[in-house]
């Protein structure tokens, strides 16, 4: 975006909740902000630069109509119909976190980008924090263990592999005869995983009709019982597992329909694909790219659609496809994850721990709609509201916005919000960047390291490690880039999903220990 765009002056508010943006191509584009909700003007800017887009497409239509290049488009043109953020608007990769766009006749692997169906997965346990209390300082050592020091034990066959990659967690269910007594689908049933379906957005996975280049992940187990080293990751930058306790309960009908009870200790894990997810957002982004028309001076702005019509349908149908394969085994890494917790905390306690998913849902990914329709988001979760069918048919469906960590989370539920989109926010937002968050106050620090627990790779308790300053640096810093400080107060961006009619709050949850890559 040219440095002459000066935010304020195309930014206005268009009600309490709601801030509209203007800009020369002309796309709706409104913000979700009360005046409590900081607005960063890079993520605008971003978000503007997106939206010019919109002159590009109608730009190779004229081109194509004209006989200046190639057939691109086919019979119509892709337009870029709406675009939605969310109150946790920060500066992305590519376009901004928060950003919701209606697409139609074509797709933008850089607004997913290569975090395919990172998402958030909320179990509630039969754990009581009266129950829990007294072993918090026993669990750091095997959730070390479980997560990071090879003790994951996540048998999957060849065939499991493939299902997963085919089907999702529906693939999971279908197959797990293969390895139900060993590693970590100890404890599991299949039934019960089957049964959860209904509990996750999307029915846990999409359908998938090849395998892209996934063929090494599904022959490198080796055998029936071979180990995988990959599924289970909980990734680095914002993504977790956290422990956490359902400390008040604003919507008690809803809360109780859902199986959310006040004082039970629940697991929250965000995270999605990883290397696979960077395998496909990669790729495709490249090929959509070398698409672009020779002769035609690329756009500035550096975004490049895939026409999911016209000679050019069949790439697209294939990044689909290769998308779908990222997802489901996102579904399945964030199942695995919350799956370890349960282990531990049934091993430190010393008994059978039971679990009850609440919902998993992405908020990286593209909705495929009606009409050649696509719904992207990037940061934002789904919201759907009641529909009269299946379980969430009166309530609307969970959506989960996490806070910083040593801040509070929320479950709310879907009110269905078409201006929305049917979005809302996937966590409080960056409000600082990594780089500068290192920097924050040494007072500050301390004060947070007192109060925080949080278990990462590095043992720090060991007294050889903490002798060795290069490595407590490099971990301060990364705990540092992670710290309250970073993130905006989750609580007006709550209150704005609510106000706006996005999604009404269900319950509270307050970290107790907090699990970090």
């Amino acid at each position: 975006m040219s440095s002459s765009f000066r935010v304020r002056e195309h930014v206005s508010r268009a009600d309490d909740t709601h801030v509209r943006i203007t800009h020369p191509d002309g796309v709706p584009m409104t913000l979700m902000a009360t005046a409590d909700v900081p607005i960063e003007d890079e993520a605008i800017v971003q978000a503007v630069d997106f939206a010019r887009l919109a002159g590009t497409l109608d730009d190779l239509w004229q081109r194509e109509q004209a006989g200046a290049i190639a057939p691109f488009w086919g019979d119509a043109p892709g337009r870029l119909e709406r675009v939605v953020l969310t109150p946790d608007l920060h500066r992305g990769g590519g376009i901004p976190v928060g950003t919701v766009a209606a697409c139609r006749g074509f797709v933008v692997p850089q607004a997913v980008g290569n975090d395919v169906c990172c998402g958030m997965r909320l179990v509630v346990t039969d754990i009581t924090t009266d129950e829990l209390a007294p072993h918090l300082d026993a669990l750091a050592r095997p959730l070390r263990h479980a997560f990071f020091e090879g003790g994951r034990d996540v048998p999957l066959s060849p065939r499991q592999r493939e299902a997963i990659l085919r089907e999702g967690v529906g693939g999971l269910a279908s197959t797990f005869a293969d390895n139900a007594d060993l590693g970590v689908w100890r404890g599991l049933r299949a039934d019960r995983i089957a049964s959860d379906l209904a509990r996750s957005h999307l029915g846990g996975g999409l359908p998938a009709r090849g395998l892209h280049a996934f063929g090494d992940w599904i022959r490198s187990s080796g055998s029936a019982h071979g180990r995988d080293a990959q599924i289970g990751s909980i990734g680095g930058g914002n993504h977790f597992v956290e422990l956490q306790v359902v400390d008040g309960i604003s919507d008690g009908r809803v809360a109780h329909a859902w199986g959310v009870t006040r004082g039970r200790v629940a697991i929250m894990a965000h995270s999605g694909s990883v290397g696979l997810g960077h395998l496909v957002g990669g790729h495709f982004a490249d090929l959509a790219k070398a698409l672009y028309p020779t002769g035609v001076p690329h756009p500035e702005h550096g975004f490049y659609a895939l026409p999911t019509r016209g000679p050019h349908g069949a790439l697209a149908a294939k990044y689909l496809d290769a998308l779908a394969n990222a997802a489901n085994f996102a579904f399945v890494n964030r199942l695995v994850l919350a799956g370890l917790a349960v282990r531990v905390l049934g091993d430190v306690l010393g008994r059978e721990v039971d679990a009850q998913l609440i919902y998993d849902a992405p908020h990286n990914l593209i909705w495929p709609g009606e009409d050649d329709r696509y719904l992207h988001r990037k940061g934002a979760c789904p919201a759907p509201g009641p529909d009269g069918e299946g379980r969430f048919a009166w309530t609307g469906h969970p959506v989960i916005i996490p806070g910083s960590m040593g801040a509070a989370s929320w479950l709310l539920a879907g009110e269905g919000n078409d201006a929305a989109l049917c979005s809302a926010c996937h966590g409080a937002g960056r409000s600082v960047a990594r780089g500068a968050a290192r920097h924050v106050d040494a007072a500050v620090w301390d004060d947070a390291r007192a109060r925080l627990r949080v278990v990462t790779p590095v043992d720090m308790d060991d007294p050889v490690l903490r002798r060795r300053r290069d490595i407590v640096a490099r971990h301060d810093d990364r705990l540092k880039e992670e710290g309250p400080w970073a993130y905006k107060d989750v609580t007006p961006v709550v209150d704005t999903v609510e106000r706006a009619g996005v999604a009404r709050k269900v319950a509270r949850l307050w970290p107790l220990l907090t699990i970090k890559g």
